[in-house]
């Protein structure tokens, strides 16, 4: 085989130079997440990530069926999007619907996390006597007694997250979910208008009524309102976060004992499962 001559050598190498200086923009433009759509012509786009931590839940997008959650997945990214407003909405049979209006930017990333409450919710009234009943639970008498000591004193007005520099403050009979501004610390995305809008501050109950207490529980915010009863509430500042009342019942109070949430409505206590 007779090797290359010299001119053949030079045009390849020159050849090879064009193709690269032409393809380089190309690929730099399209790493920068610009797409062609049809009547706006050369776009950058963004993307979408969800988190379903269920099975057999439906996740649609902008009210189109996108995909269905399993015990294999349990995310779904969506890109090459146009900047704007787009809605997720997350079904399974037995919860809630949870819908998020979230916004995409240029070369961002929005992400979001569904939170599935059920529709019905199982309560078992707590007693010291002996049954057999299924919607009782039979403490003894001194567990009854420390219940009974827990529920006469007020819960702390600040109670930290597990998450770093997240806290819930009951303040002025309003809850809020606040965050420590923490340098070269991103800010959870709940508390994000859009990816780079956020705030440090999101009202979970900020209206005439009064919050007496309010505590972090199965993903969400627990808080007992006054005039109302026992709430439980998700955290978000997008449109619209779930709100599911837990105990509709005037002057009734909560508090978290042993990881179980117990309801106190005058002289009874009932604990509520399924959260």
């Amino acid at each position: 085989m007779q090797p290359l001559s010299n001119m053949k050598r030079r045009f390849y190498l020159v050849g090879l130079i064009l193709l690269f200086v032409i393809l380089l923009p190309i690929v730099i433009f399209f790493a920068d997440g610009y797409r062609y759509r049809s009547g706006s012509g050369f776009v950058q786009t963004g993307g979408i990530y969800i988190s379903v931590p269920y099975s057999n839940a439906n996740v649609y997008f902008d009210r189109t069926l996108y995909g269905r959650s399993s015990f294999l997945r349990r995310s779904f990214y969506i890109d090459n999007l146009t900047p704007g407003q787009y809605v997720i909405r997350v079904e399974q049979p037995g919860a809630n619907t949870w819908e998020r209006t979230l916004y995409v930017e240029p070369q961002l990333v929005t992400d979001t996390s569904a939170l599935l409450v059920p529709l019905e919710f199982e309560m078992l009234k707590i007693i010291t006597a002996t049954s057999t009943a299924t919607t009782t639970r039979t403490l003894t008498r001194t567990a009854f007694q420390d219940m009974q000591t827990v529920f006469s004193k007020p819960l702390a007005t600040t109670t930290a997250s597990s998450v770093a520099g997240l806290s819930v403050v009951l303040e002025k009979g309003n809850v809020y979910e606040r965050r420590n501004q923490v340098n070269n610390i991103l800010p959870p995305s709940n508390f994000c208008i859009r990816p780079s809008q956020c705030v440090s501050e999101i009202a979970i109950e900020n209206g005439p009524d009064t919050a007496i207490s309010a505590a972090y529980f199965g993903g969400g915010i627990i808080y007992a309102i006054k005039e109302r009863g026992v709430f439980f509430s998700e955290s978000d500042i997008r449109f619209a976060p779930v709100v599911v009342s837990l105990y509709p019942k005037k002057g009734a109070d909560f508090r978290i004992i042993d990881d179980a949430l117990i309801v106190k409505d005058e002289a009874a206590y009932y604990e509520i499962l399924g959260l």
